[in-house]
């Protein structure tokens, strides 16, 4: 095994960096990013630099900048993804570092110099250019999409190959980055998210009488399949979180499906604690945190058998599976066979199964990469290293090339 590049040390000029494609929403990938930096102690370069969500201890630097490409990214959609475009290629502070760790996929417009090692972590594989293409061109202007989303996989696809190790966020999303990216299958390490899981305790709350969806409301969370669920079932259903979908959800959903908003930290805890089970429904999912910290506060969890989320329950012991299409169970079947069955795993159990998504098992998973991709970019001859080691003989000899 390398020498750890982390560690006490890594944030010394010529060690480590860690730089992330922007802080724009406090989601995942943000608070991702930021773990990074803890589990190396490294410097930290964001191309969109926001303090205002920044933890106390983490100290970001803003990587592009300038007035005419500040104003794009503040703008956001096409003019932004040409800001990074331009903004990432030379990123000229990086360029210090012998071990560069990156998160998103924007930065993969980085043109490095060849002595440094790059670890990539990749959270999704542009979906609307890939897996969601379906979705994405439904409805009006078919094929200018289509030509829109060509040109942008043209454009992209050269910029997927530079890394030294990609580092995703799930099985299923190195599936995606082998099948659309074209990247060697051995090149791709799985390392999951950070999850707080310490912060959640089956003791937080009683167990309610109701039942649990949080995310945000956006159309890839299907959060209208639950909704119309609930609305066949008599079950209490409270719905966490906010977003574009959310007056329309409100408008569909009967009496007994109820809208809390935003939640903070405490609420969120007591919620999960207290449900009977969490109810996950997004299409596909990389990953899905909320189901991990529902598991870790010791709550059943029903998940669509799709995505990551497949994987997340493990059926009759913590949770059950549903189904979007007829192939297999409904939702609704499903809460009332969970209803009548239960699960086998105490609340204890289910929260331990979550550890295996921890902060601790991400430092390790990270460090363990960025020791798995120095040893992959490593260039010197074999047979240099014999007289590397070499103790014997004077310089001259042990410099001169083997006789034949």
């Amino acid at each position: 095994m390398t020498e750890r590049t982390g560690g006490d040390d890594a944030g010394e000029e010529g060690r480590l960096a860690v730089a992330h494609w922007g802080e724009h929403a406090d989601g995942g990938g943000d608070r991702l990013a930021w773990e990074l930096v803890r589990a190396f102690d490294a410097p930290f370069y964001v191309g969109w630099h926001d303090d205002a969500i920044e933890p106390d201890d983490i100290d970001g630097e803003q990587l592009i900048d300038g007035p005419l490409l500040s104003r794009a990214l503040e703008r956001g959609g096409v003019l932004r993804q040409f800001a990074h475009l331009l903004g990432w290629q030379v990123a000229s502070p990086l360029r210090q570092y012998d071990v560069l760790v990156t998160s998103g996929n924007e930065p993969l417009f980085y043109v490095p110099p060849d002595d440094q090692t790059w670890v990539a972590y990749v959270h999704h594989t542009n979906r609307r250019q890939s897996d969601q293409i379906t979705e994405a061109t439904d409805g009006r202007f078919t094929g200018l999409k289509l030509l829109l989303y060509y040109a942008m996989r043209v454009a992209y696809d050269h910029n997927t190959h530079k890394p030294d190790l990609f580092v995703v966020n799930s099985e299923v999303v190195k599936r995606r980055v082998v099948r659309y990216w074209g990247v060697p299958e051995d090149k791709v390490r799985v390392v999951y998210p950070p999850v707080e899981t310490d912060a959640y305790d089956p003791e937080d709350a009683e167990t309610g009488d109701y039942y649990l969806t949080l995310s945000r409301l956006d159309w890839h969370k299907d959060i209208d399949g639950i909704v119309e669920a609930f609305n066949q079932l008599d079950r209490r259903l409270i719905v966490a979180g906010d977003g574009p979908e959310r007056e329309r959800l409100e408008a569909m959903a009967d009496d007994n499906v109820e809208f809390a908003g935003f939640v903070p930290e405490a609420e969120k805890r007591e919620l999960l604690a207290g449900a009977k089970a969490f109810v996950f429904n997004a299409r596909d999912e990389d990953f899905g945190i909320a189901p991990v910290e529902a598991l870790a506060a010791g709550t059943p969890l029903l998940g669509v058998d799709e995505g990551m989320t497949q994987f997340q329950v493990v059926p009759g012991k913590n949770g059950y599976r549903h189904t979007r299409s007829g192939s297999g169970p409904s939702l609704s079947e499903t809460v009332e066979r969970f209803e009548a069955d239960g699960v086998e795993w105490s609340p204890t159990e289910i929260a331990a199964f979550a550890d295996r998504f921890s902060v601790a098992a991400f430092h390790d998973g990270m460090r363990d990469a960025v020791d798995a991709a120095v040893e992959r970019a490593r260039i010197t001859p074999s047979w240099y290293e014999s007289y590397a080691e070499s103790d014997g003989g004077d310089r001259d000899e042990a410099d001169s090339p083997p006789t034949r």
